[in-house]
């Protein structure tokens, strides 16, 4: 049942990405994508050997991670420097999601040590709650990847197709079959799914571009709906143990339609 509860939730959470990126406002988009952040900021501690949480701080160093790299992405202007300087010549080529991952990364890393200094419990597995929180700002930070690939020559039809995609691969995967077969299904019913996406759209996106586009985000869909099951082990009853898995499995494939929407209009897609 868990499985089925986490796809549903991140078909929710796309569902919000596509309506919001249908309106062209980029600002609403950015809106959706702090939903899914939040809930990866809210992820339980995940068991150590024994099945025991191992604590330690970890919401607002992942949400602060995944805030600032939804700010940068929002608005790339931020990084770029004077009229004239050299900053500002290299931030109009390198801004938007791509630099501003490192910022976000960094403001984790910084945010998660001020968190650890701040605890009063004798900080107890320092080093291994400190990657958690790290590693939840990672995650943070990748689903604003969303926000850039609304942003894109066909910017909603790249998220719609994308969406589409994510979520029928979801959606077989939560089928009670063996896990092999099932991530197969995923895999063809991704691509199947949003290669069917592109069909609507008057030749913006082509269905080469769907298969392409739907079968790398199902591999990471489901690779992040497995990963955040297993982070969430023992929670499977809790909403922390579907709320997460469900916008892991929305934030790990948003690079891949990134990089995918910046291909829009290549020869051979």
């Amino acid at each position: 049942m868990s499985r089925t509860r986490a796809s549903l939730c991140s078909m929710a959470l796309l569902g919000l990405l596509v309506l919001a990126s249908l309106t062209e406002q980029v600002v609403l988009v950015a809106a959706a994508v702090v939903v899914v952040q939040g809930l990866i900021a809210a992820a339980p501690s995940p068991p150590d050997e024994r099945g025991r949480a191992q604590g330690g701080p970890r919401f607002w160093p992942a949400l602060l991670a995944g805030l600032v790299a939804v700010v940068l992405t929002t608005w790339p202007g931020l990084l770029v420097g004077s009229e004239g300087l050299r900053a500002g010549r290299e931030g109009l080529v390198s801004n938007g999601i791509i630099a501003g991952i490192v910022p976000a990364v960094a403001v984790a890393v910084l945010v998660s040590l001020v968190a650890q200094m701040l605890r009063r419990d004798g900080r107890p597995r320092l080093v291994i709650t400190t990657g958690h929180a790290v590693t939840l700002g990672v995650f943070a930070a990748l689903a604003a990847s969303w926000i850039s690939a609304s942003r894109a020559a066909a910017g909603a039809e790249v998220v719609i197709v994308g969406a589409v995609g994510v979520a029928a691969a979801l959606l077989v995967w939560s089928l009670p079959l063996d896990r092999i077969v099932c991530a197969s299904l995923s895999l063809a019913a991704g691509g199947a799914a949003a290669a069917g996406a592109t069909v609507v759209f008057d030749g913006i996106t082509t269905v080469l571009f769907g298969v392409v586009v739907g079968m790398a985000a199902a591999i990471f869909a489901v690779l992040g709906q497995v990963l955040g099951r297993a982070w969430s082990q023992g929670r499977t009853h809790a909403s922390q143990g579907w709320g997460f898995p469900g916008a892991l499995a929305v934030a790990l494939p948003a690079p891949i339609i990134h990089v995918c929407g910046q291909l829009v209009g290549l020869p051979f897609l």
